[in-house]
């Protein structure tokens, strides 16, 4: 969470930077190879606008990564963050190369505490979500269910994925008949629209009823 809140801290300085280029300020000598000292033509000025619906992009992918935002698939975010370490990456290299000296000093330092952050963040991998749901089992093994179907006893959407390693002596649950089925609270990640739980145990949810 500290690699993220500084990356975004950072980012948001770079918006604020090139938002004030974009609105005039001569301060063309620390950006785009400092070809213009002072304020930057209009083309450049664009381009700096440009430059922060990238950064916009960048920072919620980011948070998305890092569980604090839910705006992306999570396989799109897993190669996303990768995406954005290879484009920060080479920011550190263009920087690096400018003929600007203001820019290789200023921005070099900056970029190159982006990409580690970014790196730092797609290492940690997605973070653990903690979120509730009902696990069901009508006799061909546990699923959980996705969408529960109102009777009685209760029944699962077809799409409900099966669960793995479910010990239904570990928990407590309700049971009409041949089915089972109770409430419970899991870690876990989502992976599109669907809630995929960490079963490594589940932290338990009183189902109503009881056992």
């Amino acid at each position: 969470m500290i690699a993220t809140i500084a990356f975004v801290t950072l980012i948001g300085l770079l918006v604020l930077f090139q938002l004030f280029l974009a609105f005039g300020a001569p301060w063309g000598r620390f950006a785009w190879g400092g070809q213009h000292p002072g304020v930057l033509p209009l083309g450049y000025r664009i381009a700096s606008g440009v430059s922060i619906l990238i950064y916009g992009f960048i920072a919620l992918l980011v948070l998305d990564r890092a569980g604090v935002a839910d705006v992306f698939p999570n396989a799109f975010s897993q190669v996303g963050i990768w995406v954005v370490c290879a484009y920060l990456t080479l920011g550190v290299v263009m920087n690096a190369i400018s003929r600007s000296t203001p820019e290789r000093y200023a921005m070099t330092p900056v970029a190159l505490a982006l990409a580690i952050l970014a790196l730092l963040i797609a290492l940690s991998g997605p973070a653990e979500e903690s979120f509730a749901g009902m696990v069901l089992d009508d006799g061909d093994g546990p699923v959980f269910c996705t969408t529960i179907m109102e009777s009685y006893p209760p029944q699962c959407g077809a799409d409900s994925p099966t669960l793995t390693g479910w010990e239904w002596a570990a928990v407590e649950y309700e049971q009409s008949r041949m089915i089972r089925w109770g409430e419970y609270r899991f870690e876990g990640e989502r992976q599109g629209n669907t809630e995929r739980p960490g079963l490594s145990p589940p932290a338990k949810v009183r189902p109503q009823g009881g056992r």
